[in-house]
């Protein structure tokens, strides 16, 4: 059963049987708005990116994940899937 589903059961189960608390609950199972989440601070992930990450990463065998994402102002998660073919 998926959360849709459920809110909608709630809902139905708050009329049939007169609860508000099941519909205050129903509402509290929607999704929230992304407005509030904070502006984007990393450079978006490129092909050609990807490749110098894959090119630095060879002349630079011993930087971590983090260094080299400190490097290019990427995440640390958008390195690993460029040297590991995540991302091409």
């Amino acid at each position: 059963m998926r959360i849709p589903e459920i809110r909608r059961r709630l809902l139905e189960k708050s009329k049939k049987y007169d609860d508000p608390e099941l519909a205050v609950l129903a509402k509290e199972l929607c999704r929230r708005t992304s407005a509030n989440r904070s502006a984007v601070k990393s450079s978006p992930m490129t092909p050609t990116l990807a490749r110098q990450i894959r090119k630095y990463k060879t002349g630079n065998p011993d930087a971590s994940h983090v260094e080299i994402a400190s490097h290019f102002n990427v995440n640390p998660g958008r390195v690993s899937e460029a040297l590991h073919g995540k991302r091409q």
